[in-house]
């Protein structure tokens, strides 16, 4: 009885249970990636639906595709079956890409100058200016909202590109400085003072270290910034108009008194997810690099 108990926790007995968990852990990869593959494999099947297929009950799992719903969203074609796109899909992406890429260039510039100060000046209260850029992140976007649009229609940048840029400031520099700190606080201080010693400013620093050496970050920064910015539904519905709409606020308005277009919706839900997944899938290593940058000591 002793030997066979020793031969169970032995060798074979340590790879069995290595076995056992890793079966266990693929399992759970495979329930977790079809979890959340579900809902968007859904929603694209939605869109190629005719109507009676998708208010069908049971739900039609073999049907035959159609482009009607992508026809009417984005060129606007009416379907035979009377029913179109009640808003300006084409336009309200070009004002995603615009205000998106507009307020990730100016948080990043902000962000990262933000940053490098709190992680390598000696600035008095570092911490409580830390503390205070994400503060901005506790608060709910609604406890603003409603004095930011008295001041926006007071200044005339309610309805404008440059105003939800401003508001995106926001929700892209609290990431930036927070994330980016430590990817500063983890480059040797003594590369800035030789630097220093060598007569560089402070501009030369960062030009010459501060942004070379933690590029990875700043991609990932940057990447999941813009991804934050381009999903932001609160600024675009209350602090703009059909000028300004963007692509998230334009998917719902297929939703009416009269009528749901639900084909159309999950046709508009692609096109506002199909870009981001394509952008995730190229710097793809540029996220997993800047993520994992400095978790690996010397």
């Amino acid at each position: 009885m002793a030997v066979a108990v020793a031969d169970i926790s032995g060798p074979a007995g340590s790879r069995a249970q290595q076995q056992v968990k890793s079966a266990v852990m693929h399992v759970l990869i495979v329930l977790y990636f079809v979890v959340a593959v579900f809902p968007f494999a859904w929603i694209v099947g939605m869109s190629l639906k005719q109507p009676a297929d998708v208010i069908a009950d049971p739900p039609v799992i073999f049907f035959a595709p159609t482009a009607e719903n992508y026809e009417s969203v984005l060129l606007g074609k009416r379907a035979e079956r009377g029913e179109q796109a009640r808003t300006d899909i084409p336009r309200a992406f070009r004002n995603s890409v615009v205000i998106a890429l507009a307020s990730v260039a100016v948080a990043m510039l902000v962000g990262n100058l933000g940053a490098f100060a709190l992680a390598k000046l000696k600035l008095p209260a570092r911490e409580w200016a830390a503390f205070f850029f994400l503060s901005f992140r506790f608060a709910p976007a609604l406890a603003f909202i409603i004095p930011t649009f008295v001041v926006y229609r007071t200044l005339g940048l309610y309805n404008t590109h440059l105003g939800l840029i401003i508001m995106n400031q926001l929700i892209a520099i609290p990431l930036i400085v927070w994330t980016m700190r430590s990817y500063y606080e983890g480059i040797s201080h003594e590369l800035f003072e030789s630097a220093w010693i060598d007569g560089a400013d402070i501009w030369e620093t960062i030009r010459s270290i501060a942004l070379p050496l933690p590029s990875p970050g700043i991609a990932a920064t940057a990447i999941l910034s813009l991804i934050a910015c381009w999903n932001n539904f609160t600024f675009p519905l209350l602090l703009g108009a059909r000028e300004t709409q963007t692509i998230t606020l334009a998917t719902i308005t297929f939703i009416s008194y009269e009528q749901v277009l639900w084909g159309q919706m999950a046709a508009a839900a692609v096109v506002t997810i199909v870009p981001e997944l394509i952008l995730g899938v190229l710097v793809m290593g540029y996220i997993v690099r800047g993520l994992t940058y400095g978790a690996v000591k010397e």
